[in-house]
């Protein structure tokens, strides 16, 4: 008879080169989909820095993600 076994208890911890891995293919098939690899930068930028000020409660993070898209902003616009 099969046992199930639940996938977290089956995997590890994934490694940085695992997490690098997968936001590459990640990347890769929104650009094959049509969207700016710009775009997508920005976007996981955002993301991340919005997790980061979850996680630590700090409201400094958001001048931060302001900052870091209002320089690029402009560039992905459209013309």
């Amino acid at each position: 008879m099969l046992k199930i076994v639940e996938i977290k208890d089956k995997m590890g911890k994934p490694t940085l080169q695992e997490v690098i891995k997968r936001l590459d293919t990640m990347f890769d098939n929104m650009v094959y989909r049509g969207e700016d690899r710009i775009n997508i930068s920005l976007a996981t930028v955002s993301f991340c820095l919005a997790q980061l000020s979850l996680e630590f409660q700090d409201k400094e993070v958001r001048k931060l993600v302001d900052e870091v898209l209002s320089q690029y902003i402009d560039k992905t616009a459209d013309k």
